[in-house]
């Protein structure tokens, strides 16, 4: 019995120790990847604060970190290799133009298509929007924010900046990530980090996960190798399956109770931002065409003043259509020629706009 008992505590002992080694050996090579590929300090963690071009914060969740840059490869969907020059510069801003400066400034929020970190800084639709309409951009977005987190850098940066037009960079997955049930729920926007979320009134910091908080918790601020296993599982079931809400929400629509909360709460955030920016322009767009979430944009918009553009998505997605070469290597996010359509098609509303002279 005894050597029956110690064998098993033999056994526990090196199966312990071998899933040590590894988990030693993964977080040793993740990090190695990420010093030698993308320049990030070996030691550099996430509960210090930073990882790369992502850094915590303890009122947004998370934010674009400032001063960062990096020179990499990235690969068009097609598989065509091209060179990114990426940076983010004060307060982690993508474009922060000068604050001196007489001409028309237009302050650019949104999310991962704002912060565009699969194109160069002088290629994403803002820095070609200030060739294109010779104006002073400031642009910030960070990847998976919702119109909460917006609202914030806004509320942060909007007596810095002084701008003249607010420009918003709507996404379908806004309502998702604005609702955190929804969140929950979701196996397509769903990062797995702690965020705001307006429930009641209120802002509050909660989790997008359920039962394993705290284990998600300890792996996404302390292990960048448990990191990409789980991010890589989440990505795995996302294409795996539709069981998601996301398809629930596209079939039923407005009669989803879910996405008509999701709705309100957007429709209140946009008529926060309406409030902090008095009579100022506000002109916003969709990243992606798609239904229910296109009509709630347009209804939400028109509630709040927000001149809505609905076609500047159509016209990078009828490029593809047409066999260009316009998305980046996730097949979702616009590599260059993606940003250029988007750009052009945004300054043509744009100029349209200024020459009408419309106001809320």
């Amino acid at each position: 019995m005894a050597r029956r008992f110690a064998m098993v505590v033999a056994l526990g002992v090196v199966t312990v120790v071998s899933a040590a080694i590894m988990l030693g050996l993964g977080e040793l090579t993740i990090r190695s990847i990420h010093l030698l590929r993308d320049g990030i300090p070996f030691f550099e963690s996430v509960d210090g604060g930073r990882i790369g071009p992502i850094s915590l914060d303890q009122e947004l969740g998370w934010k674009a970190t400032e001063h960062y840059q990096e020179t990499l490869v990235e690969r068009t969907n097609a598989g065509r290799p091209y060179s990114v020059r990426r940076s983010q510069k004060q307060y982690g801003f993508r474009q922060f133009g000068d604050l001196d400066s007489k001409k028309i400034r237009l302050l650019v929020i949104g999310d991962s298509f704002t912060h565009a970190t699969a194109v160069s800084d002088d290629l994403t639709y803002h820095a070609l929007l200030a060739q294109l309409l010779d104006v002073e951009v400031f642009a910030y977005g960070a990847g998976g924010y919702g119109t909460l987190q917006e609202l914030m850098i806004l509320d942060r940066y909007i007596d810095i900046i002084r701008p003249d037009v607010i420009l918003w960079q709507y996404c379908a997955n806004d309502f998702i990530n604005n609702d955190n049930e929804l969140e929950r729920l979701s196996l397509v926007n769903n990062n797995g980090w702690v965020r705001p979320y307006l429930q009641k009134g209120q802002v509050q910091l909660l989790s997008p996960k359920e039962s394993s908080l705290q284990v998600r918790e300890w792996i996404n601020r302390r292990s960048r190798f448990l990191y990409f296993i789980v991010s890589r599982i989440d990505r795995l079931r996302a294409v795996r399956t539709r069981d998601t809400v996301e398809v629930a929400i596209e079939s039923e629509g407005m009669r989803h109770p879910g996405f008509l909360r999701a709705v309100g709460v957007t429709d209140e955030l946009m008529g926060r931002v309406r409030k902090k920016v008095g009579n100022r322009s506000i002109m916003a767009f969709n990243c992606v065409r798609a239904e229910p979430y296109d009509q709630a944009f347009r209804d939400i918009s028109a509630r709040h003043g927000i001149a809505y553009w609905d076609d500047v998505a159509s016209v990078v997605l009828e490029a593809h259509h047409r066999g260009e070469d316009v998305y980046a290597a996730d097949g979702g996010h616009w590599n260059e020629r993606g940003h250029q359509l988007a750009a052009e098609a945004i300054a043509s509303h744009f100029r349209a706009e200024m020459r009408t002279g419309t106001r809320p």
